[in-house]
Formats: C-alpha cells, sequence, structure tokens
C-alpha cells in the first residue's frame, strides 16, 4: 500500500526530476511522496517571488493529501529573502498543512548543527550573485562557507551536471577550505546523491546534500528510526 508508513508532502521548485528519483532510491519500504511544484523559472528574484506566491496553493493542496510531514525544496527562494523569512515561511506552511514542515536551506542548517559543523565547503550549481546571498545568509545564523566551489550549470542543465566533476568540485573545495568541517552541496536537481558515499570516503567529511538533509529532518520529526545505508553519514545517524 502507498505511503502505509509515511507519507512525505513535497513542494518542489520546478519539474518533478532528479528529487523524485533521489527520493525512492533512498526511503525505505512504505513511505511515499506527495508532490506538487511551485514552479520557479530561473535563479532570478522575480522569479522566486511568483514561485513563493504559488506556495500557499500548493500547501493547501497538500493539506487535503494526508501528509505527515511537508518539505519545501529549493534553497534559493528562501535563502533570497534574507534571514527571518524561513521562521514566518514554516509557520505559514504548518498553519495550512497541519503537520510539521521544513525548508531546504533550514533542513541543511538543522543538519550541520547536528553533526556540529559550522565550517563549510561549499559545491554547486548556483550562478555568482546567488552564491553572495547563500554565502551572507548562512553567516548570519553562524555559519562559514570557508570555500565553494560552483559548476555555474545554468539552470535546467543542473540535473545533468557530470558525477565525475561534482566529485572533482569537492575535492578542489575542500583543498581550498580552512580546516572543513561538512561539505554543503544544495540544489534540488543536482545529481549529488550518486557520489556522496565516494566523497566522504576519499575527503573524510560528511556530505550535506538537498534531499539527505530533508529526509533526515522529516524522519527524525515523524519518529522513524531506520538507519538508511549508502547515501552519507547523515541518514546513517538516524
Amino acid at each position: 500500500m502507498f505511503g502505509y508508513r509515511a507519507r512525505i508532502g513535497y513542494i518542489t521548485p520546478s519539474v518533478f526530476e532528479l528529487n523524485a528519483y533521489d527520493f525512492y532510491r533512498i526511503v525505505p519500504d512504505g513511505v511515499g511522496l506527495v508532490g506538487v511544484a511551485c514552479m520557479v523559472e530561473g535563479w532570478k528574484e522575480d522569479a522566486y517571488k511568483r514561485a513563493l506566491a504559488q506556495v500557499e496553493g500548493c500547501a493547501r493542496e497538500l493539506s487535503r493529501r494526508f501528509c505527515d510531514f511537508v518539505i519545501h525544496g529549493g534553497a534559493p527562494l528562501v535563502l533570497s529573502q534574507g534571514k527571518g523569512f524561513e521562521t514566518s515561511f514554516i509557520e505559514k506552511l504548518q498553519g495550512i498543512t497541519k503537520v510539521p514542515c521544513t525548508t531546504s536551506v533550514v533542513a541543511a542548517m538543522d543538519a550541520f548543527r547536528d553533526l556540529s559543523s559550522a565550517r563549510l565547503a561549499v559545491v554547486n550549481p548556483y550562478p555568482a550573485d546567488l552564491n553572495e546571498k547563500l554565502v551572507g545568509y548562512l553567516k548570519d545564523w553562524g555559519f562559514e562557507v570557508s570555500s565553494l566551489v560552483s559548476l555555474d550549470t545554468g539552470f535546467t542543465e543542473c540535473s545533468i551536471a557530470s558525477v565525475a566533476d561534482i566529485y572533482r568540485a569537492a575535492k578542489r573545495a575542500v583543498r581550498e577550505a580552512r580546516a572543513p568541517q561538512a561539505i554543503y552541496i544544495p540544489c534540488t536537481n543536482f545529481p549529488v546523491v550518486d557520489v556522496i558515499e565516494e566523497i566522504e570516503t576519499d575527503l573524510g567529511l560528511p556530505v550535506i546534500a538537498n534531499m539527505t538533509s530533508q529526509l533526515y529532518v522529516a524522519f527524525k520529526a515523524i519518529g522513524m528510526k531506520e538507519k538508511i545505508d549508502g547515501y552519507g553519514k547523515l541518514l546513517r545517524m538516524l
């Protein structure tokens, strides 16, 4: 039966692509994905605002679908609004859905704290202006981006980025960082799940990726204790 152990609501920022694929590769049997999209059109301020305006409607739809937890994917939409926005945003989602909720960047920061990791090496596909916002946002929350390597792929091309390029970018980011404590690889549509274990094994640092941190927070909230192997230290901590 679909979702008999848990039904995870997911508001994806754009089309369902790698996020749905990664979700079902990671979750245990009996966990189902219930998804809607707010359709951000790109990494631009006006696109973020239009997509955020769709989130309430997405949440209302999920409120009718018997979800146990709701994830809002897409860190750029939230971090672009500055520190503090995420609190009212999550409160609004929870008020509509009546279940615990998180959003990408908040889930990542929860993971940083549980891993006692404040100094980060970052790898992502984002453009320079978005990365400037990311660095500033994390700094406001007490996290240091010690190095940042962007593949700068373009909005619709990030899902076809090479895992070899992501691996090499992680090695470079760690090499350039000052005593990093973790590797942060955000983006809903970035194929990092394929290479998390190799990065952690070879570089000796935990990887906090988009889907893994979101599921970690969701499973903690709903009391699912099952250890998940093959996708990094964070999920093994469950």
